[in-house]
């Protein structure tokens, strides 16, 4: 082949592997393009959706507003009612008879209220209760909470007895509206006979239906605790340790949570805190807006369909007065545990968890108060070495400073190379005095030598062991004291753990059992 064919096939192969690249590049970009085309189909179509459903729900919401134009009256009543909710004043309030809606005499009853006449607020509220016991008690109940602690305990005293007899099961989850007459309740807010009355009808219930407040976990739960100073911690010392630690603290928020309403509080002190207020406005002002019978699933397909457009053609779930909020032993325990809640609810929560805390502090006890082992032991060189309150195991101290000597005891190598230089040098010394050659009186003067620098060094090896030894056998004495003086301590600490743990155990009953 010549040169020149040769720079063809070259430049022909170099050709052949560009024109691969290319393809594969363009393969790879066309790839890209298609997934590219296939986002912004499918996000194009996305937002094509959205813009449907939006356009939908304005349609139908467009056509429900005239058909919401029939209950002008009903209207009128709640956007008067959430005015008064608001803390607007109005002089006058002139409202039609809606025929079969509540919200117009319990409307009436709120102004009255707000004006100071506690009779005629009575009347009206009982007319609402009239078309619609539930929702007109609900309201006469929040709202008379909202605007004086006096009137809440005047009016709605047995609003929680009708409503709510007692609380959901532990495991149930409960209902905006029963969560605020809960709260209304347990705070006292309702007086102290609607609290009481609330308080032993769930107490008989949950014992009826055979249920158990679930663990606080805000007070029970086990965190990690280290051994410590303890000479090993599967002897249990630790875990005894941190049970007693966690009793105490148990005794000492059980005294806390009922000392707070151990004396009688003013009525001022007994109204809704900010937490509960904003909460029981929030359902006061659902429970207005759901409307009325004929009115309520109008408003809330509206509602729905202002909330479609107004979240680009997402759904949305809403509020409202009768939507579930959360599991019940969720809300005791937070009541429980919160140090922010009023004092009345966390007494009211505590009673009714009383014997799920008293059992978990049961358990810590009986942790904390288990028998204390009376030995241990330590490893030392490979011998176990038992440990009592008396001191260290004698026989077994003194096999394990055996062992610790023959560990420490020098090998025999040293040794070996002193006597094979030693008799090298005298065979050595005995041919140079035969022969009397000058070459064998040299290697003899070195086998001397040798001798001198054998002997200095099987010397250095047994001061050596002999530190050694020393300094081992030092060792495991420090270590068996310190084992000894640490099992005394912690046999010490478990026995005032147990004294302790009894004691705390002993008050909690009492402060539980009164």
């Amino acid at each position: 082949m010549s040169w020149t064919d040769y720079s063809q096939n070259v430049r022909i192969r170099d050709l052949q592997e560009s024109l691969d690249s290319a393809h594969s590049q363009m393969a790879h970009e066309r790839s890209r393009m298609r997934s590219e085309l296939g986002r912004l189909r499918g996000s194009l179509e996305q937002r094509l959706d959205r813009v449907s459903a939006t356009l939908d729900a304005f349609i139908e919401l467009s056509d429900l507003r005239v058909t919401l134009t029939m209950f002008d009256g009903a209207a009128i009543a709640r956007h008067r009612t959430l005015q008064m909710i608001d803390g607007a004043v109005l002089g006058s309030l002139d409202l039609d008879d809606v025929p079969g809606y509540w919200l117009v005499p319990a409307a009436r009853g709120l102004h009255a209220l707000l004006n100071g006449d506690l009779a005629r607020a009575r009347l009206r509220f009982d007319e609402a209760a009239g078309i619609d016991p539930e929702r007109a008690r609900s309201f006469s109940a929040l709202a008379s909470a909202l605007t004086s602690a006096e009137h809440a305990r005047a009016l709605g005293e047995n609003t929680a007895a009708d409503l709510l007899p007692h609380l959901p099961v532990p495991g149930t989850r409960s209902t905006r509206g029963q969560r605020a007459l809960w709260l209304l309740s347990a705070d006292g807010s309702l007086g102290d006979d609607a609290r009481e009355r609330l308080l032993l009808s769930t107490l008989r219930h949950w014992s009826a239906e055979g249920v158990r407040t679930p663990k606080v976990e805000g007070w029970f739960s086990s965190t990690p605790s280290s051994a410590g100073r303890h000479p090993r911690s599967d002897d249990g010392f630790a875990a005894r340790s941190g049970a007693a630690r966690r009793l105490a603290e148990v005794r000492e928020r059980v005294t806390r949570v009922t000392t707070l309403s151990g004396e009688d509080a003013p009525t001022e002190v007994l109204a809704p805190d900010q937490d509960s207020a904003d909460f029981l406005h929030e359902t006061l002002r659902l429970l207005v807006e759901e409307g009325s019978p004929e009115e309520a699933p109008l408003l809330t397909e509206a509602n729905r369909l202002r909330a479609v457009i107004e979240g680009s053609g997402k759904e949305i779930v809403l509020p409202s007065w009768g939507e579930s909020v959360e599991e019940v032993g969720a809300l005791l325990q937070r009541d429980l545990v919160s140090e922010q809640a009023p004092p009345h609810r966390r007494t009211f929560a505590l009673v009714l968890q009383r014997a799920t805390v008293l059992e978990g502090a049961e358990e810590l006890a009986a942790r904390a108060t288990e028998p204390v082992p009376d030995r241990t032991s330590v490893s030392f060189r490979g011998t176990s070495v038992t440990i009592t309150s008396a001191g260290a195991d004698r026989g077994q101290l003194e096999q394990a400073r055996k062992r610790t000597e023959v560990a420490a005891t020098p090998g025999s190598d040293s040794r070996t190379l002193l006597w094979i230089t030693v008799a090298t040098a005298g065979v050595l010394l005995i041919m140079s005095l035969l022969t009397m050659h000058g070459f064998l009186w040299l290697l003899t003067l070195v086998a001397l030598g040798g001798v001198g620098l054998a002997y200095r060094s099987a010397s250095r090896a047994t001061e050596d062991a002999a530190q050694a030894r020393t300094h081992e056998l030092r060792r495991m004495d420090e270590r068996v004291e310190k084992a000894v003086r640490e099992w005394r301590d912690s046999r010490a600490e478990a026995e005032r753990n147990q004294g302790e743990a009894k004691e705390d155990l002993q008050e909690i009953r009492r402060l539980l059992n009164p």
